[in-house]
């Protein structure tokens, strides 16, 4: 390998620590944790996310543009190690392609969220909202990103619970949650959890499955309130003020070199 392919890997390795705000050293340091990876992609070009903000009449907010120019997307996981022989996948941030971001009208028949009570923690919702699938939580929740109004140039991420399906009116039955003001609290916050399965229920009022509670209990019990607590609904979390890995600066996502594709292929 040359120099200079050296240091563009070095370059990239580094791009992605700071993205995770070193959460790779973090978890390398806890034990039964292995098989920590990241699957790193290439940035999205210009023209990809300005057909993306025309096809569906939005502006991306410029943490969140600033992102997928640097990087489209990525999956970071990691196993436990339940026992010599019994080495399971269970954390995992993943934030998906530009292209997979969909309109959740897509899924779900927006008049019934316009419809339904909102909660005082709950989007503004009219019929000139747009919710955007940012992440799927098994079958019990979505991540979403609002935008309340054509207007509306900062949405906000919400998590959507899919409550019940009702047979007779073939609707889901769903209550909002506010997550997080921005893309760049969301990330944050799912590196916090160092991407401990159904992170996002913590903020629910389904709550965190027993398994699921029981890995934040052995590997991040500062995270929940009350660890002595068997009751799982509404949980709340804790600050992130006392962790190192907390800050989030978008100015990281400037600092990823493209690769140059016409050199590559005249070395």
């Amino acid at each position: 390998m040359s120099a200079s392919q050296n240091q563009k890997l070095n370059s990239e390795d580094a791009f992605f620590e700071n993205l995770t705000m070193g959460l790779t050293k973090t978890l390398a340091n806890v034990p039964r944790i292995t098989n920590i990876n990241i699957e790193k992609r290439p940035p999205c070009e210009k023209a990809q996310i300005a057909n993306w903000e025309q096809r569906h009449c939005v502006y991306l907010p410029e943490d969140m543009k600033k992102f997928y120019m640097s990087t489209d997307g990525f999956v970071f996981h990691w196993c436990y190690q339940y026992a010599s022989n019994d080495s399971r996948k269970v954390g995992n941030i993943n934030i998906p392609h530009l292209v997979q971001i969909i309109l959740l009208r897509d899924n779900i028949d927006t008049s019934v969220l316009e419809n339904s009570k909102q909660p005082n923690n709950g989007p503004n919702l009219t019929p000139k909202s747009k919710i955007f699938e940012l992440n799927i939580v098994s079958e019990a929740a979505k991540v979403c990103f609002v935008y309340e109004n054509s207007g509306v140039q900062n949405p906000k991420i919400y998590l959507l619970e899919l409550s019940s399906f009702n047979s007779l009116t073939n609707v889901f039955s769903v209550k909002w949650q506010f997550l997080a003001d921005s893309f760049s609290e969301y990330l944050r916050m799912a590196i916090a959890h160092l991407g401990l399965p159904y992170w996002e229920l913590c903020f629910s009022s389904i709550g965190l499955p027993s398994w699921a509670e029981q890995l934040f209990l052995l590997l991040a019990p500062h995270l929940l309130d009350d660890p002595n607590n068997s009751t799982r609904r509404g949980k709340t979390i804790k600050s992130f003020t006392e962790h190192p890995y907390n800050t989030l600066d978008p100015n990281i996502f400037r600092v990823r070199p493209k690769t140059n594709k016409t050199n590559t292929k005249t070395k």
